[in-house]
């Protein structure tokens, strides 16, 4: 028993309690931070604008290690067994803390306000969001809140911008409306995501099966991500898991005099992680794991060029109808690529390229290509070496897509919170059949969220009313702070099924 479990022994072993603790926690971020007196306002907020001192910023740190301590409690109870919520108890709770975070402001990301302007785009204006940027109708009433990206088109695959074109012609001019409606796609994806995990977790013993569906539906990071900022990413997420489901579906097969098990559905696999990456393109990298795994574990050429001939014909007429409304994913592609190698922020390129200027480098675009691409050609060799792995010895996808999608986000030239959401689904999912509690990996996971969500304190508050306005002293703490760390604790924290 650790000396937590000492101290609040009631208190772990009853996940009632537990729940209305954690469901306090977040009527104080809506009370702290409602959203209707804020979503028409100039300039958006954010948590050092609502809660500005260094006080204040403590008391938020204070908030978000007891919302995560809560969580820790409830997942040991589920997981040694003193505790055994079912799947609607697990969902209810989570909508129970959703509650109230569905009103409050969207304090870490206000790509909120985007989804709304963009969405405009294509249903108020008729125009695509990936020739015309918001700033081409100047009349529109809610073009101001479009802040810095107001002359970028948008980054979002085709299926999210036809979601958000859908939404806001429901919604039309009513601001509020808008914010909340996507605050509920959210809110959904996420829950529908828990109950995917519970479903491929149905092989698993009982108590991993709800402990695991609970580390991802009581998750403090994902609820501030996902209903707080309502970030898109959990749609993403949707249908990765969905082609999670298919991959796991085997059927046995005959190749040659042995008796192999292989993929029942592998072109739905590909098909699904492809609408992921047409909701989101960084969901692009997970897929030529997949692609390799499935031409591995065919039996022969014939089936391979089967497969891989429906994969194409699929693919290509869900690329095709996804941007049709749109015109040419050229105009994406570019914009993604734009983005890439501008405005560096919050990562360890970023430290690099400060460090360089107070050496006296002179910080031209030139030298921020220079040392992006000192990041991304490790990355890419380690994409080559992964590969790799996984023709030679049959290495898990799962285990590669969380690898690939970390270090996408080591190597990011401009790192931003949601980042450190993407390989946490792949973590839970590939520690599975672990004998062990739970893996170093998926433990790193869970504090880089934790380290991730603190961050913004050390970028905000303590940069300002500590370090002199310092980016170099704020990414000298921050840069060991969220990825040096987690590991580490990772390390010292192995826990036990007592």
């Amino acid at each position: 028993m650790t000396a937590t479990s000492r101290i609040f022994p009631k208190l772990q072993n009853n996940l009632t309690l537990l729940a209305l603790a954690s469901l306090v926690g977040y009527l104080i971020f809506w009370w702290w931070f409602p959203l209707r007196p804020y979503h028409n306002s100039l300039p958006l907020q954010d948590v050092r604008s609502l809660a500005p001192s260094l006080l204040a910023g403590l008391g938020y740190a204070l908030l978000l290690v007891v919302l995560f301590g809560l969580y820790w409690l409830a997942f040991r109870a589920v997981q040694v067994g003193r505790a055994m919520p079912s799947l609607w108890v697990l969902l209810g709770t989570a909508v129970l803390f959703a509650i109230p975070l569905l009103q409050t402001y969207p304090i870490n990301a206000n790509d909120l306000f985007r989804y709304v302007i963009r969405g405009r785009v294509s249903s108020i204006h008729a125009q695509s969001p990936y020739a015309a940027a918001p700033d081409a109708f100047p009349d529109d009433p809610f073009l101001p809140l479009a802040g810095e990206w107001a002359d970028e088109t948008s980054p979002y695959g085709p299926l999210w911008e036809l979601l958000a074109a859908g939404v806001t012609r429901l919604t039309q001019n009513n601001l509020l409306a808008g914010l909340l409606a996507f605050k509920g796609v959210g809110l959904l994806a996420h829950l529908t995501c828990g109950w995917l995990i519970w479903r491929l977790l149905a092989r698993a013993d009982a108590a991993k099966q709800r402990s695991f569906t609970l580390l991802w539906l009581w998750n403090p990071a994902l609820l501030l991500m996902f209903v707080v900022d309502g970030h898109n990413d959990v749609l993403m997420m949707v249908w990765q898991l969905v082609a999670i489901w298919f991959w796991r579906q085997e059927r046995p097969a005959m190749s040659g005099s042995m008796k192999l098990s292989v993929p029942k559905w592998p072109s739905l696999t590909l098909f699904f992680l492809l609408l992921a990456a047409l909701t989101k393109p960084i969901a692009l990298l997970p897929i030529p794991f997949f692609a390799l795994a499935v031409w591995r574990d065919l039996p022969d050429l014939r089936a391979r060029l089967r497969v891989f001939g429906w994969g194409v014909m699929g693919g290509g007429t869900a690329v095709w109808l996804a941007f049709l409304p749109f015109g040419s994913p050229l105009d994406l592609v570019v914009r993604l690529l734009r983005e890439a190698s501008s405005g560096p922020g919050f990562s360890p390129a970023t430290l690099v390229l400060l460090l360089a200027g107070e050496w006296g480098q002179p910080i031209t675009p030139e030298f921020i290509e220079l040392v992006a691409n000192l990041f991304r050609v490790p990355f890419g060799l380690l994409v080559v070496w992964l590969l790799w792995w996984g023709w030679r010895y049959g290495r898990s996808p799962l285990r590669a897509a969380a690898d690939v999608l970390a270090a996408y986000s080591l190597q990011a030239l401009s790192f931003r919170l949601w980042y450190s959401t993407w390989p946490f689904l792949w973590l839970l999912l590939d520690d599975e059949n672990s004998a062990a509690p739970t893996t170093f990996r998926l433990r790193a996971g869970l504090w880089f969220l934790f380290t991730v969500q603190l961050s913004v304190l050390i970028y905000g508050h303590l940069r300002v009313n500590a370090l002199g306005g310092s980016q170099l002293a704020a990414h000298l703490i921050g840069i060991p702070f969220v990825y040096l760390l987690p590991p580490l604790l990772a390390f010292l924290t192995k826990w036990k099924n007592t």
